[in-house]
């Protein structure tokens, strides 16, 4: 996929200069800094520098969570919530917005990673999705692979997002 069709620079163009987006999306990030094989992936740690260096940001668009439920990390729900809300108290005085962990296949076309448990995870913290403060929970999205999102994904995934900013203007 062209890096121009992912969700955030298509999002970029749809708000049309309206608003300076800064995208630090890596594939493969968990929420915490539980990560001790690639500590790169921790988002915690990489969220208070890209914090730091944006400055004077006004709201962030969290979309932590989903590789937080792999198999290898045997991570609950409330771990990965905990996680999540960290971002809240590392923003400052910024809006967090979290975009939930989207459905994705536990076939084997996700790998053995994402399994039926990993589902039942996810299904946990959008049950208490609530105590994340404000979210975008994600319709359907289609996926390339199991995991990844399609182009048409990124397209309904950066709509989504759309829609909820200009609700919060409303």
């Amino acid at each position: 996929m062209r890096y121009s069709d992912r969700w955030v620079n298509r999002l970029k163009r749809e708000l049309r200069g309206k608003v300076h987006i800064i995208a630090d999306g890596l594939s493969g990030r968990v929420a915490g800094d539980f990560c001790k094989a690639k500590p790169y992936k921790n988002g915690k740690h990489t969220f208070a520098e890209a914090l730091q260096q944006a400055s004077n940001v006004d709201i962030v668009i969290i979309a932590l969570g989903t590789n937080d439920l792999q198999q290898q990390y045997g991570r609950t729900a409330q771990a990965i919530i905990h996680d999540l809300t960290d971002y809240q108290k590392l923003a400052d005085s910024a809006d967090v917005i979290y975009l939930l962990p989207p459905a994705f296949s536990t076939g084997e076309d996700s790998g053995p990673e994402f399994t039926e448990q990993s589902e039942e995870i996810r299904q946990e913290i959008l049950r208490d999705k609530d105590s994340l403060g404000e979210y975008i929970e994600l319709p359907f999205i289609p996926l390339s692979d199991g995991i990844h999102f399609s182009a048409k994904g990124h397209r309904l995934v950066a709509r989504a997002v759309k829609q909820a900013l200009k609700a919060r203007q409303a």
